[in-house]
């Protein structure tokens, strides 16, 4: 075999690529649990990853994910995924769910009796390497509108950390919320959240990961899920002053997460959304009863909700809540993927650092 062949659908939430495989891998993977499953896959099929994410197929901010099976009857999930990037794998991708729910509910993948026209929701269950997640398609018989999904429990680690910067000491939280992320409030005037302000976000948003990342005295890490450790990102956001917090089409933020080694989210980032929403309402900023609404770099826009409060997560070291996110994707298009072999640099992939 010099050849293997990978199909894909190509999906966009809010204009953040996801590139779902649905075929390529070994029909039967080993590991009971998905986990198990993709620390197979991470040390026996890597390879498709770097080709499928990377250079020349994909791009240095490319998303996707392994479409499969659920692993187990008993979990009741309509199928499982394994989210990946240029970078390697990540347990949970807000915007992913959101395309694959979409993608599985338009093509018609969810068992014929969950189906249910708007304004009833249909449930699709998930199953990802932290759980099962619930997500909620609202349908209209031929498209989905948008799609909700309740996050993992959602915590702080650190408050009020601050770091000195090329701008200036910023200040901001290190809060759980499927990663760790770093959330710091900046003015426009320091650093206006627009596309053509991508360069310096990046270089910012680099410079404090790694700033963070040297620090001895934080311990950035998940009791409850011990494969999760050190600072996935840093979330910029300009406040954006909104007189009628019930008035769900006016921002309350304007955000843009910078990710791994200056990836910047296209989107208002799904797992971001709930990281902040949370934040704001653990730190008595947003009322229980409303929504939030979060905008991202090129104007798209995710809403959230609180919807359970009062819990405990990290070993029940920390107050925790769930946190409901709404969001939109669009489905591109399919594509079929010929993985040569002995294509070294196609097989490999490359990354031209930014």
């Amino acid at each position: 075999m010099n050849t293997i062949l990978l199909s894909a659908i190509e999906t966009h939430t809010s204009g953040e690529p996801f590139r779902i495989v649905t075929n390529g891998l070994p029909k039967r993977i080993p590991g009971k649990t998905l986990l198990e499953k993709r620390k197979y896959i991470e040390k026996h099929y890597d390879f498709l990853r770097n080709a499928i994410m990377r250079e020349p197929r994909g791009h240095y901010d490319m998303f996707g994910g392994y479409l499969l099976d659920s692993t187990d009857p008993k979990l009741d999930s309509d199928a499982s995924i394994i989210f990946m990037n240029p970078a390697g794998y990540t347990d949970q991708c807000g915007h992913g769910m959101i395309a694959v729910t979409t993608a599985l509910v338009q093509n018609g993948w969810i068992d014929q009796s969950k189906y249910k026209l708007k304004p009833e929701l249909m449930r699709v269950r998930l199953e990802t390497t932290v759980g099962i997640v619930d997500t909620y398609a609202c349908w209209n018989g031929t498209k989905v509108e948008f799609v909700r999904f309740d996050n993992t429990p959602v915590f702080i680690l650190y408050e009020d950390i601050s770091v000195e910067t090329s701008v200036g000491r910023l200040t901001g939280d290190i809060v759980f919320n499927g990663a760790f992320n770093y959330f710091v409030e900046v003015n426009e005037s320091t650093l206006a959240l627009y596309p053509e302000n991508a360069k310096a976000i990046k270089e910012l948003g680099y410079e404090i990961k790694t700033e963070i990342q040297k620090r001895s005295d934080l311990q950035i890490f998940n009791k409850d899920y011990p494969q999760i450790r050190g600072l996935h990102g840093v979330d910029f956001i300009n406040v954006k002053e909104k007189k009628d917090m019930s008035d769900e089409n006016v921002p309350n933020q304007k955000s843009c997460l910078v990710l791994g080694v200056k990836q910047v989210d296209r989107s208002p980032c799904g797992s971001g959304t709930a990281g902040r929403t949370a934040l704001l309402y653990l730190k008595g900023r947003l009322e229980l009863h409303n929504r939030f609404v979060n905008q991202s770099l090129i104007g798209g826009v995710f809403r959230a909700s609180i919807k359970e409060i009062d819990l405990k997560a990290n070993k029940g070291e920390r107050d925790a809540v769930i946190v409901s996110i709404e969001g939109t994707a669009h489905i591109m298009g399919t594509s079929t993927w010929s993985i040569d072999l002995q294509d070294t640099i196609g097989l490999n992939g490359f990354i031209v650092s930014h």
